[in-house]
């Protein structure tokens, strides 16, 4: 079982003389996993952009760029803007140190300390998560999960250091391969985003080289990666139906607007997009002139 446990009884297995094969590997590899994250962590506190280029991994990094410069923000300066602090692994209890294939994570409980109102600082769960490229690993993105509302078992079993039933969900088992790294975006004249609703059908959005995740029975509300520019602009949908319950008719809908610099100043619509009622195409490819 990969778990802190096997790690904490290490010192009284050493003095017997018989050390676990997989307690030494959950050893190192949280040794490199911590190294990692303590090093994009001192890049941050730095504001060090070099460093913290060479300390966070390809995909995140390049996602990241294009959410700023889509922003109309400055790359790299705009990455150290944040007020949160990236918070120390101190005083926090490691429940497992977990690889599968190039991918890894380091899961904690105890009070996440992000530099907020300590009456703020709550006992919660803070997933580190990493990708191992050229054989190093290198730190990705972390998610902090609240425990507040948690079942009183759970919250039982990380008081006392048992290991959670549900570290072996699929959500906190590492996915062994990191998604494509995303092209860089280009630098847009306008920022935009787009709403999204789509019932009846799965439809993916594509825009300037990015494909979304796919939306179905649902809404979806993002930032447009790579904004817009001053001519014409186009945008893809990808559309399957799915199944719908009886006498509910299927209903899809695009639109695209700008947001203005000025949070204070409303968005503009630049299109809107339904599918007709007979049915969508598989594939629209929709212009969008801006001037």
């Amino acid at each position: 079982m990969r778990s802190f446990l096997l790690f904490v009884l290490g010192f009284a297995l050493l003095q017997l003389g018989a050390v676990p094969a997989h307690a030494q590997d959950d050893a190192a590899l949280r040794g490199d996993l911590e190294k990692a994250y303590l090093k994009w962590r001192e890049a941050m506190l730095r504001k060090d952009a070099p460093a913290w280029a060479g300390s966070i991994s390809r995909y995140r990094q390049t996602v990241i760029r294009n959410m700023v410069v889509s922003e109309r923000r400055s790359f790299p300066e705009a990455v150290f803007d944040s007020p949160v602090v990236p918070p120390l692994l101190t005083g926090l209890r490691l429940l497992e140190a977990q690889a599968v294939g190039e991918t890894a994570h380091l899961v904690y409980y105890g009070k996440i300390d992000m530099g907020q109102d300590k009456a703020l600082v709550h006992e919660d769960l803070l997933k580190l998560k990493f990708s191992r490229e050229n054989g190093v690993w290198k730190y990705d993105s972390n998610r902090i999960s609240r425990m507040d509302k948690a079942p009183p078992e759970v919250l039982k079993a990380l008081r006392e250091g048992t290991r959670p039933e549900f570290l072996d969900t699929p959500e906190f088992t590492p996915p062994g391969k990191m998604p494509p790294t995303p092209p860089l975006c280009r630098v847009p004249d306008f920022k935009a985003g787009f709403k999204l609703e789509t019932f009846g059908y799965q439809t993916t959005l594509e825009a300037n080289g990015i494909s979304y995740d796919p939306v179905e029975d649902g809404l979806d509300q993002q930032l447009l990666i790579g904004g817009l520019v001053r001519g014409r602009n186009e945008i893809t949908l990808h559309i399957k139906p799915v199944p719908r319950p009886e006498k509910e008719k299927p209903a899809l809908q695009i639109r695209i607007y700008l947001l203005p610099d000025d949070p204070g100043k409303p968005s503009r619509e630049v299109l809107r997009w339904s599918a007709p009622e007979a049915g969508a195409p598989a594939k629209v490819t929709l212009p969008i002139e801006v001037k």
